[in-house]
């Protein structure tokens, strides 16, 4: 594993994002059982990624092994979050006889997931009384992430704004 390059979080300028490589043996070959071990996961089989939550952190995998975080402490943590990855892969490759891949991976995001990712200002712009019913209007459809204006017109929402839309592919 190599942590290849840490820089500030763009969303929370005290903490840091990272960008890192695994090194497991034809990962886009494990990633399909990797991604039924990670609960909560979101698999793109086409697009070779597995997003997941761990806490705040939010930690992407690609099939080539490169693995981005967001919202990490330090380089001891970005470490950490790659050591897992690795060894999670391991065990995924040694129980695949045991897992199923035949059903798809169940993506599951709160109202409260969403809500943390809000700018929290019930400002009503988005037709909504608080951003919490924005949140639950948001995960069932009824919304979409460009009515909340706050997002789009301040610039520190940039990071948040990527991040949310990421969780609700």
């Amino acid at each position: 594993m190599e942590l290849r390059e840490i820089l500030p979080c763009v969303a929370d300028p005290t903490k840091l994002r990272a960008i890192g490589k695994v090194d497991v043996r034809d990962f886009r070959r494990v990633m399909p059982y990797l991604a039924r071990l990670i609960p909560g996961a979101t698999y793109s089989e086409r697009d070779e990624w597995i997003s997941f939550k761990k806490g705040q952190k939010i930690i992407t995998v690609y099939g080539d092994g490169f693995v981005t975080m967001a919202y990490i402490r330090d380089k001891m943590e970005a470490m950490e979050i790659l050591k897992d990855i690795e060894e999670k892969a391991r065990k995924a490759w040694e129980k695949r006889e045991q897992i199923d891949i035949s059903k798809p991976v169940k993506r599951t995001v709160s109202p409260l997931d969403v809500y943390s990712y809000l700018p929290k200002t019930n400002c009503k712009e988005c037709g909504e009384q608080t951003c919490m019913a924005f949140a639950v209007k948001l995960l069932n459809g009824e919304k979409d992430i460009k009515d909340c204006k706050p997002l789009f017109k301040e610039k520190k929402y940039t990071g948040i704004r990527e991040a949310l839309a990421d969780m609700l592919l």
